[in-house]
């Protein structure tokens, strides 16, 4: 039967179907997908270079996103840098693992983001310098100076790798062996290793030449006797031009200076200071270690000169290293500095009504100790005897009283906007200056019966008085030896002796000096030259009685400058200080030790062990030991990275360290030894470092060090 449902049930029932209607299928719209992608999808990039990345972001109005580098927004210094829109910088180095993963977050959406894996690879280095740029057929070493160095890369010489240590990402150092074929010019690049193995987009060339000028050895000893220390790049320099051109290279260079201390500094410090950063730093090498070995002949000092005076001094030795040992003399006589140490200046005439007479200290002193000597000696320096075996004074007491009115009437240089006055203020800018009437006219009898007429001025005097005792026979052999000393060796030989005196008396010596009696130059090239001073360039030929103990400077430079460092000069003047050497502050006109002194037990000269007291013995190890293991103070600074980086080699490590330091004498128990002790170094994250400052502390506490041969 056809049912009908009533129409009131059957509306009701629609209107539920549509309300039920509405609810299941009607409302707003479900929210929208919100994508980010990244471009580019991946990328390589080179440590320190830049990536531009971008994002697109879908579904949303709000395209703003965060960047982030392996989950960390703007990223950091181990794994790279992004900006807020999207620039990132690789780090410095390249991490372990070597990738990153760049991400873009949604602002819109924390849940949504993109990213790309970025593979980062080492950085392209880049080559600027090379030293030194010329090397001899055979074995030589390099450093190389640019940008982006890795550990692990390699220099690379005409296309071959040279073993080659990282020093930092700026510096390489390299070692190899030039052949005939290589003669010319070559190209020298550098490769970095992977990840993202690649050469250098720019190079430097190195001129092989045919013929080794001179061996590794004999440079370091000839840098020793001729400089404040070896260092590389005069090694190669020296090995490359050989001994007269880097003589004569010296000869040519700008002399170091000391600027004057104000009038109010009282401290000898500053200047001390400045001796040191001139000595460590200056091209001027030769020329300073001349003026050194000078102002030991010529003593100075600041016990009783004040800085304002020492500084003149200093310039005035400096300037006359390498003029003429006349010239040294009269510009030493007329130093303010000497006249105030010596007691020339305001030296008056006698005065017998007063009963009173000349100043002799400074006409003893330039006799005795800078120019001729207590006794007469032949021309290789060996003492002149008397019928009774009994040496010969060079002069009396008479000649020491005439020399002493020669000195008579000097003061001190007029002071700007003063007027010559008999006994000027002290002020040292200058030399010393006459007042005639103070100056003692009267005859006086010199060396060998030389006679000064009277009524001649004070200048006239001086004059005279000096080419008297320049001209003494006694000059040419006291001097030399006392320059080979300082220079070389404590004990020359005679025949070494005469053969300076002989170049001292002629002025010149292979083709270098002007021909003048007391030349400088030919003096020091005789020296440094000699076939003595020459001897144990092959280790083979040392002779156990040739050179001398490095004394507290020279032991504190040599090291300093063996290992590149820097220095503000405050711990070098401590620690010589410390060492009974204090620059400028000898106890007495002697010098800090006499040029006679002889080695207690034996019968040999040893001028500078006269310093070394069982304390200062003390103190020159515990500066070896600061040195190696700890440091100098804030003010100096070095490092052992070359040889940190040969330490997985100890053998080897002590073989270029005994190249450097002991131009390859170290003995064969010595190594040895060193090597015991550095192969007992324990293992662990500083082994290499530890390792290099034991062999290095070692070998310059060592005796075979500290006595320089």
């Amino acid at each position: 039967m056809n049912r009908k449902m009533p129409w009131a049930l059957a509306g009701t029932l629609a209107a539920v179907i549509l309300v039920c209607g509405c609810a299941s299928g009607g409302g707003s719209a479900p929210p929208p997908v919100i994508n980010v992608t990244v471009a580019p999808t991946s990328a390589s990039v080179r440590a320190g270079s830049a990536q531009a990345f971008t994002a697109t972001v879908t579904g949303t109005t709000n395209t703003a996103v965060t960047w982030q580098v392996n989950s960390i927004t703007g990223g950091n210094s181990t794994v790279g840098t992004i900006d807020v829109s999207g620039n990132y910088l690789a780090p410095a180095a390249v991490p372990t693992p070597n990738s990153v993963t760049v991400s873009a977050v949604s602002a819109a959406s924390a849940s949504s983001s993109g990213s790309s894996p970025v593979t980062l690879l080492n950085p392209v280095p880049v080559v600027s310098s090379v030293n030194p740029n010329s090397v001899a057929v055979g074995a030589f070493s390099l450093t190389v100076t640019g940008s982006g160095f890795v550990s692990g890369a390699q220099v690379m010489f005409g296309g071959a790798a040279l073993t080659t240590a990282f020093v930092s990402a700026t510096q390489l150092t390299a070692t190899g062996t030039a052949t005939a074929a290589q003669v010319g010019s070559i190209s020298v690049t550098v490769n970095n290793p992977n990840p993202g193995a690649v050469g250098s987009t720019t190079s430097a060339s190195v001129q092989v030449t045919a013929v080794i000028a001179v061996s590794s050895p004999a440079a370091v000893r000839f840098l020793e006797q001729s400089t404040f220390g070896p260092t590389a790049a005069l090694i190669a320099q020296v090995q490359s031009s050989g001994f007269t051109a880097f003589l004569n290279n010296q000869f040519a260079a700008t002399a170091s200076t000391y600027p004057d201390p104000a009038s109010t500094v009282t401290s000898i410090m500053p200047t001390q200071q400045i001796f040191f950063t001139n000595a460590m730093n200056n091209p001027d090498q030769l020329r300073q270690r001349v003026a050194f070995a000078l102002s030991q002949i010529f003593v100075t000092s600041n016990v009783t000169v004040p800085p304002q005076g020492m500084a003149p001094y200093l310039r005035t030795l400096s300037n006359d290293a390498f003029t003429n040992y006349r010239q040294i003399m009269q510009d030493v006589t007329l130093s303010p500095a000497m006249g105030l140490y010596l007691n020339m200046v305001n030296n008056d005439k006698p005065n017998t009504a007063n009963g009173t007479h000349a100043n002799e200290n400074y006409a003893r002193e330039l006799m005795q100790l800078f120019t001729i000597g207590l006794s007469l000696i032949n021309e290789d320096g060996s003492l002149q005897l008397d019928a009774n075996a009994n040496p010969i004074p060079t002069y009396s007491q008479a000649q020491v009283t005439a020399f002493g009115r020669v000195y008579t009437g000097w003061t001190y240089p007029t002071m700007p906007g003063n007027t010559l006055v008999i006994h000027n203020p002290q002020y040292f800018l200058g030399p010393m200056e006459l007042f005639a009437s103070n100056h003692d006219t009267g005859s006086k009898t010199l060396l060998e019966g030389t006679v000064l007429a009277a009524g001649q001025t004070g200048a006239v005097d001086l004059q005279d008085a000096l080419d008297n005792i320049f001209n003494h026979p006694n000059v040419p052999p006291f001097v030399s030896k006392l320059l080979i000393q300082h220079l070389v060796t404590s004990n020359p030989s005679p025949a070494y002796i005469k053969r300076v005196a002989d170049v001292f008396q002629a002025g010149v010596f292979q083709g270098i000096g002007t021909g003048s009696r007391g030349d400088m130059k030919a003096v020091i090239a005789a020296i440094l030259l000699d076939p003595e001073a020459r001897r144990g360039d092959d280790p083979s030929t040392t002779v156990s009685t040739d050179g001398h103990l490095r004394e507290p400077i020279l032991y504190i430079l040599n090291l300093l400058r063996a290992f590149g460092a820097t220095t503000d000069g405050a711990a070098p003047t401590n620690f010589a200080t410390n060492m009974s050497e204090a620059p400028m502050r000898s106890g007495s006109v002697f010098n800090f030790f006499p040029p006679n002194y002889v080695i207690p037990g034996t019968t040999m000269l040893g001028p500078e062990f006269d310093l070394q007291t069982t304390a200062v013995a003390l103190v020159r190890i515990n500066f070896v030991n600061s040195f190696a293991f700890s440091n100098l103070g804030a003010g100096t600074s070095y490092n052992f990275n070359t040889y940190v980086n040969m330490a997985g080699n100890p053998s080897a490590m002590i073989d270029a360290l005994n190249a450097l330091l002991l131009h390859g004498t170290l003995s064969a128990a010595s190594k040895t030894a060193i090597l015991t002790a550095v192969n007992a170094v324990p293992s662990g994250t500083n082994q290499n470092l530890q390792r290099a400052e034991t062999a290095i502390y070692l070998i310059a506490s060592s005796s075979q060090y500290q006595v320089m041969r």
